[in-house]
């Protein structure tokens, strides 16, 4: 699974019933969304290629009419839209409805390129004049849309899906600094708005010269909230091996900054690869491991670790 997929599938997932109000508001009128219960690691076949994969995001949903029927929402995420990823989502669905047998509502998302929003697409399938079947589905792409709709939503989900959007007037750091102080000045528990701020600091990252602009914006009175709310990851991971180091001593807490470093590594990334794994297992000392865990951020793949 790559760093998009697993990111996005801790957001979408958390935020769910929100998530579903902006791609498929007329599905989610209709569904009891706080009943909702993913299915984890439901793997199919990517045909083709013959290729074993999970799907990204797979939630069954009772109706609010009748809460014994049941739907299911079927979420993929792709980092790039692609002209042959319909037919293959078509390809998906038939796999996903002939092992459940439920109505199915299957949304694409397109981080990168594809028409701007939300919007239906349908692939029909005949012969000649015969019509044999047809594919309805959801297609919200994110690259296109204006960031500043999606920040006066009343969704999080929207604040943090905005730093992926179109800028519009604001600069890069204006773009960033919009986002986060959203997210800053909400009522939402910690856990939930760290995770809406990841997702900003993943897709709206800052060069050396619009970092300049972001800390001087930053330091702005109205601007304190996002001061507070955001800790770098090196302060982060500082806290946590201070602390594991003090509970149960600098051996232990080596090896717990270890599992640290490839949590972080495996929620950038996806699956940690066993070379990778086994470098970072074999670094025994507090300052390296901390440098890395700092970094992991900052990387564009997971072959820039760079731990030789």
């Amino acid at each position: 699974m790559t760093s998009h997929d697993q990111l996005a599938k801790d957001l979408f997932q958390t935020f769910f019933t929100g998530f579903l109000r902006l791609a498929a508001p007329e599905a989610a009128a209709r569904l009891r969304l706080d009943e909702a219960v993913f299915l984890d690691k439901q793997a199919f076949t990517d045909w083709p290629e013959g290729d074993r994969r999970e799907m990204d995001l797979l939630a069954e949903v009772p109706a609010q009419e009748d809460p014994g029927s049941r739907v299911l929402i079927h979420i993929e995420i792709e980092a790039q839209a692609r002209a042959d990823m319909a037919d293959r989502f078509w390809r998906y669905y038939m796999q996903v409805r002939l092992r459940h047998r439920l109505p199915v509502v299957p949304i694409l998302v397109n981080l990168k390129g594809g028409r701007p929003g939300v919007h239906r697409k349908i692939l029909v399938e005949g012969f000649e004049a015969l019509e044999t079947a047809r594919f309805r589905f959801r297609v919200f792409s994110l690259s296109g849309c204006r960031a500043e709709e999606y920040l006066a939503s009343p969704e999080p989900i929207a604040w943090a899906l905005a730093a992926s959007m179109r800028r519009g007037r604001w600069s890069r750091a204006e773009h960033k600094i919009e986002c986060l102080r959203r997210i800053a000045e909400a009522d939402l528990s910690g856990s939930r708005r760290w995770l809406l701020g990841n997702w900003v600091e993943t897709y709206l990252q800052l060069d050396e010269r619009w970092t300049a602009e972001y800390e001087r914006l930053r330091e702005l009175a109205v601007n304190q909230e996002v001061k507070v709310m955001e800790m770098t990851w090196e302060e982060r991971m500082e806290v946590k091996y201070t602390q594991k180091g003090m509970e149960k001593g600098i051996g232990q807490g080596i090896e717990a900054l270890r599992e640290v470093v490839l949590q972080l590594l495996g929620r950038r990334f996806g699956a940690v690869p066993d070379p990778v794994r086994r470098r970072v297992e074999a670094i025994d000392e507090m300052k390296p491991l901390a440098d890395l865990a700092s970094r992991v951020l900052d990387l564009e793949s997971i072959d820039d670790v760079g731990l030789s």
